[in-house]
């Protein structure tokens, strides 16, 4: 089955940003707790979206190979 069938766009960013947020820490700055996900999605849109679209390439690849 097609990953992007199975899932709309919104839950497969929502699924990338808890894989982003599982393997590295917050960061602190301050008093504010900065999750890896908001960073790249707000310092640099385009490599999020690039690096999203890998994770559903990946996520597609597992699907297949079930």
């Amino acid at each position: 089955m097609y990953i992007r069938d199975k899932y709309t766009q919104e839950e497969l960013e929502e699924k990338f940003d808890e894989m982003m947020d599982e393997v590295y820490p917050p960061y602190k700055i301050g008093y504010t707790d900065f999750y890896a996900s908001q960073i790249l999605a707000n310092c640099d849109p385009l490599m999020y979206q690039i690096s999203v679209d890998e994770y559903i390439d990946f996520l597609q690849e597992q699907e297949d190979e079930e």
